[in-house]
């Protein structure tokens, strides 16, 4: 892929921008970028890492792929064709992504369709309703996670269930973990304007499918609600295990949420239940395909509006511009 061209500011600012809407857990937003001329990098910001939830970066890497993914969309809908490398420079093991763009031409219609849902989606954290997702759309989003190399493992009734046993564990160790509980506190409650989670949502009337970040501190003031009683599951899964295959999850996951976004779907995440070996394990044994899973998710309908997590500004991501 031949490029000439230096991006503008304004071209800048847009790429970046689209960046900063990917999820990542606890919203810690762990990315920072570079670019030369027409090439991103992307980095992985060690302060803004989870040492105790996340120590081998696993998570953070997938919402560094959620970003760039985000980041091919912004420069699909400009007219740049792009080309992904990951962890491109052995002696540089923080540049997680490098991402090359070409002289820009005409929107490209395969990924710049989903820039108008980048501010459309957000991790939703309230009831879903009771009602079912048509098998065509199941189908979409199955296609947008096998475009990035990645499965959806949908759970059946009997799978939900004992997932929902396995939940309630790791959620009462989680209760008892006060490491896990000091590292929460930087970034969950109080006044968030620009990263972290404000609050976690309504408190379930009875046990759910949705993760309390909150649970063991301070939620006096939050409203109750009650939730589903037959949540749509969905495993994302790599065939694969190492640094590679998370930034591929990362994007395949935010391709399936951007379709579902474009379908009126929200989505949250059980990330407890991949944070503990033990508890990971045995959702892989769930799947039951040999496949890795990377990520729990519950899709379905909102039952109400939810808003959008705050995000930093994209200048204070961006290092350097040569």
């Amino acid at each position: 892929m031949n490029a000439t061209t230096t991006l503008t500011k304004d071209e800048v600012a847009i790429l970046l921008t689209a960046a900063m809407h990917a999820p990542s857990i606890h919203n810690t937003q762990p990315w920072r970028f570079e670019i030369h001329g027409p090439v991103v990098d992307v980095l992985l910001d060690r302060h803004r890492t989870l040492p105790v939830a996340d120590p081998a970066d696993r998570a953070a890497r997938i919402g560094i792929g959620a970003a760039v993914f985000n980041l091919r969309i912004a420069a699909a809908m400009l007219g740049h064709e792009s080309q992904l490398a990951p962890d491109p420079d052995p002696h540089h093991p923080d540049v997680v992504a490098r991402i090359f763009l070409a002289d820009r031409k005409t929107p490209i219609p395969e990924l710049g369709r989903l820039y108008g849902e980048l501010r459309r989606r957000h991790t939703y954290r309230g009831p879903m309703l009771d009602q079912v997702i048509a098998p065509r759309v199941l189908a979409r989003l199955d296609g947008a996670a096998q475009a990035e190399r990645a499965t959806l493992r949908w759970l059946d009734p009997d799978e939900t269930s004992r997932l929902g046993e396995l939940l309630r564990r790791v959620d009462d160790t989680e209760l008892h973990d006060e490491d896990r509980l000091h590292e929460r506190l930087r970034w969950i409650g109080g006044d968030r304007r620009s990263d972290g989670v404000q609050e976690s949502g309504p408190l379930p009337t009875r046990p759910a499918f949705v993760r309390d970040l909150s649970a063991g501190l301070d939620s006096t003031h939050r409203s109750q609600a009650v939730f589903e009683q037959r949540p749509s599951l969905a495993v994302l899964c790599t065939p694969q295990e190492d640094a590679a295959a998370w930034l591929r999850a990362g994007l395949a996951l935010e391709r399936v949420l951007l379709a579902a976004t474009s379908y009126d779907l929200a989505a949250s995440f059980l990330h407890q239940l991949l944070e503990h070996n033990t508890a990971r394990a045995a959702v892989r044994e769930l799947v039951g395909d040999r496949s890795w899973p990377q990520m729990v998710m519950r899709i379905g309908y909102p039952a109400h509006s939810g808003h959008s997590t705050s995000r930093r500004d994209w200048r204070e991501s961006f290092d350097q511009w040569f």
